[in-house]
């Protein structure tokens, strides 16, 4: 007797017992026909007949029970299948919408909340409002578009007319948006009307995510082209139409997922985008009965061409496409502050506040986050990618770096990672923020050296919180590394980054104690930095700039020498590379509260 399997995992097991049991059955079937041959009466022939149809009949029920099993299986997987990506799918929805929600609540209540805002902040938070509100609207259209061409709701109005005039009412209105964006494009075709069959609707949306995209990711000052033309090869009439741009082009590896749902390449700059436009077009232009080609290198542009036939149906005609009044709405967008109108950050030694290093590539979020920051207290740096901020942060050392996951050319993590493990750095506490909300992205972002993981949309209170915490702790491994260094209370050492860069420090001035002419200009020159980031990366770990830190240090030899040796005062200045007895004396006092003499005096030396 054959069990059946309770689990696709006992499903192959199962498949080898059929066989046999299916070889076992053509066995049995041989045997009872050689059988039949020997000269038996007719009640034997008769059994060995109903006998022979039993196996027969068990055999064809296994066969059709294998053929079930493997349906039932089949369906299971495509339903499993489907589940997978339907969790994907919304999975990266939520990913879309968090961004302009996290903008959109945020500086809501800001301007809710701050009483004494300026007219120019409230604009800005208003204009920056508005952008995510008509993104989270672009989105949602989008999306009802490809769910309707999916299900086949969305109602095709074939029309028949002059595709020439069609694209150039197109071209008139982005020719304005793509001049505000300090970019030019240019419509060329050299026939003046080519009759074809199109869908407007479904037209104007082709043209608007290419011609968009081709200004996004170009630079002000650069050309687009958008060029038609027909074609009669072999009386196979087409239209062609080609969008073509100077920008950041596409790499090699990203080309064959452009047209991914919700796919972004690393090579989007500052630009914001959700990975829908394309995966819409391709849809469209398949509709339509056409092909979309991509030709692109990255640094020197791109060039989408659509090819779609001249005539649909040739027995039918469609009716006439009539330009409309303001066909197509004028394509407006509040222009984005640049970064020096947005931030006006200090780069002064003088300068109290603490410094925040800002790494986000998308500038709305950046003047949420900045509105969160009281100026009097924070000074804000602002980077849109990540290799920009690591830059910054070796130039400024920030007190606090606060960066988004996913940026161009370096990634949040990515700059995570290179800040700890840089011995200038890796003091610095780090926030990760991102719309990325699974328990694996927290994860990743911990390993990575993020302090914190912020998920959107974030609270204020919860960002402001979670800076303040971070900059008290950091307040508290000072007093560890003091201890650590200076005091060698071998207990307190920590095997990190910064424990060895102090290390490195402290040997320094050991090796040059008894050189009166070393100084924090020497010591810089030979750690290979600049006496400002020395000063901020000494500040940062112990709270001395570097040349109270050399003094302590000296003063910290000086008392050793002091409890455990029997040298007078002249001899233990000397020792420390100082040879005024009377600067050495008033030094020592200051920052001891007694004199040499009466420090080797003390019972107990601290």
């Amino acid at each position: 007797m054959i069990n059946l399997p309770y689990n696709l995992s006992d499903f192959y097991n199962f498949q080898s017992v059929i066989d046999q049991e299916i070889l076992s059955s053509f066995n049995s079937i041989d045997l009872e026909v050689s059988l039949l041959t020997l000269p038996i009466n007719t009640d034997s022939i008769c059994m060995k007949l109903v006998y022979a149809g039993v196996i027969i009949f068990v055999f064809v029920s296994f066969i059709l029970l294998i053929r079930l099993f493997q349906e039932q299986t089949k369906k299971y997987r495509i339903l499993q299948n489907g589940e997978k990506m339907r969790n994907a799918i919304f999975a990266k929805i939520s990913h879309e919408f968090r961004t302009p929600l996290t903008i959109i609540l945020g500086l809501s209540k800001q301007l809710r909340e701050q009483k004494d805002i300026s007219a120019n902040n409230s604009q800005t938070y208003l204009n920056a409002i508005e952008r995510q509100g008509r993104n989270l609207s672009d989105l949602v259209n989008q999306l009802f578009d490809i769910t309707n061409l999916n299900t086949g709701e969305d109602t095709v109005e074939w029309k028949r007319g002059n595709i020439v005039a069609f694209m150039e009412m197109i071209f008139e209105n982005y020719s304005i948006y793509a001049s505000q964006q300090g970019m030019e494009l240019q419509f060329f075709c050299e026939e003046d009307e080519i009759e074809t069959d199109f869908v407007p609707n479904f037209l104007q949306k082709i043209l608007r995510n290419l011609i968009t995209n081709a200004i996004k990711y170009s630079e002000p000052g650069s050309r687009i082209n958008l060029l038609l033309s027909s074609s009669n090869k072999k009386g196979n009439k087409k239209i062609i139409f080609k969008v073509i741009d100077q920008g950041k082009g596409i790499t090699a590896e990203e080309l064959p997922h452009i047209y991914e749902l919700f796919y972004r390449g690393n090579n989007c700059g500052t630009q914001t985008g959700n990975g829908i436009g394309l995966t819409l077009t391709k849809q469209l232009v398949d509709l339509l009965n056409g092909t979309i080609e991509v030709r692109s290198e990255e640094g020197k542009g791109t060039e989408f061409t659509v090819t779609l036939p001249v005539l649909q149906n040739e027995k039918r005609l469609y009716s006439h496409w009539i330009p409309e009044k303001n066909h197509t709405p004028v394509v407006k967008q509040q222009p984005l502050l640049d970064r020096e109108e947005l931030f006006s950050y200090q780069n002064h030694d003088n300068d109290s506040r603490t410094t925040i290093l800002l790494a986000e590539d998308n500038k709305d979020i950046a003047i949420y986050t900045k509105a969160i920051f009281n100026t009097e207290r924070y000074n804000i740096i602002y980077c849109h990618n990540g290799e920009e901020a690591l830059e910054m942060a070796n130039e400024h050392l920030p007190d606090i770096v606060i960066t988004d996951v996913i940026m161009p050319k370096m990634n949040g993590l990515e700059l995570c990672q290179q800040i700890k493990n840089s011995p200038l750095l890796s003091h610095i506490p780090i926030v990760v923020i991102s719309a990325k909300n699974e328990e694996k992205d927290y994860i990743e972002g911990l390993k990575c050296g993020a302090d914190a993981y912020i998920r959107k949309p974030f609270t204020p209170e919860e960002l402001q919180m979670l800076t303040e915490n971070l900059l008290k702790s950091r307040d508290r491994l000072k007093e560890k590394y003091q201890r650590a260094i200076v005091k060698e209370e071998k207990s307190e050492q920590h095997d990190n980054l910064n424990m060895n860069f102090l290390r490195h420090v402290t040997d320094i001035i050991y090796r040059e104690m008894k050189n009166p002419d070393f100084s924090s200009n020497k010591l810089a020159k030979e750690l290979a930095i600049s006496v400002s980031q020395l000063n901020k990366k000494l500040n940062a770990t112990t709270g001395y700039p570097a040349s109270t830190y050399i003094l302590q240090v000296k003063l910290s030899h000086a008392k050793k020498i002091l409890a455990s040796q029997n040298k007078t005062i002249g001899e233990v200045a000397s020792e420390c590379g100082v040879y005024d007895i009377n600067y050495f004396s008033r030094v020592f006092k200051k920052h001891t509260g007694v004199t040499p003499s009466q420090y080797r005096r003390l019972p107990v030396h601290a």
